[in-house]
């Protein structure tokens, strides 16, 4: 399954767990292989640069091509198909993807929702008209007005972006990011 559209909402849930296995790893492989840092820690400085890198490159991407308001959706219990595995094992890179994604969302005005659900359930729970599944989502709406883009300064991030080397990462690009997230607020 792909991204989830509530309509009743105008919400587009972003899967991070799809855009994370079916593009983001392959660039982050990619990278660590031409850099011959594959055999490296995940923990390793120059590796958590590339998987920084590719993770924030690819969410402000997604969100800036939607047309809705956005929500980041992880699920921290499973990578499905994930060509990483062959490199860390999955424990790892759900721990490192839920502690990074939680620092993310401090970073930047975006809003990531972390589930032990998969979308898919969610999605099936949404059909099935369960409590879970509006509990859920009440949450996720309640989040994503909690944004506050006028208290957004680039101070964090750009220490953040120095620290990691993450040059794609300017004002410019944060501030076509918060336009959007202002637009369609």
């Amino acid at each position: 399954m792909s991204d989830l559209f509530l309509k009743d909402y105008d919400l587009n849930i972003i899967d991070f767990n799809e855009l994370f296995t079916t593009d983001i790893q392959f660039e982050i492989i990619d990278s660590l292989y031409e850099f011959d840092l594959l055999e490296k820690s995940i923990n390793n400085s120059s590796v958590k640069k590339f998987f920084l890198h590719w993770i924030i490159l690819s969410i402000c991407d997604k969100i800036l091509k939607n047309k809705n308001k956005s929500l980041i959706y992880f699920n921290y219990t499973q990578l499905e198909d994930c060509e990483l595995k062959k490199y860390y094992n999955e424990t790892e890179i759900l721990n490192f993807l839920n502690s990074n994604l939680r620092r993310v969302e401090k970073l930047l005005p975006i809003k990531i929702f972390i589930s032990k659900f998969s979308i898919d359930y969610l999605s099936y729970l949404i059909d099935k008209n369960d409590g879970k599944a509006y509990t859920t989502i009440n949450s996720m709406v309640n989040k994503l007005n909690s944004i506050d883009i006028t208290k957004f300064t680039f101070s964090n991030i750009k220490k953040f972006t120095k620290r990691y080397e993450l040059t794609f990462l300017n004002r410019d690009y944060f501030n076509r990011l918060s336009t959007k997230l202002l637009l369609i607020r």
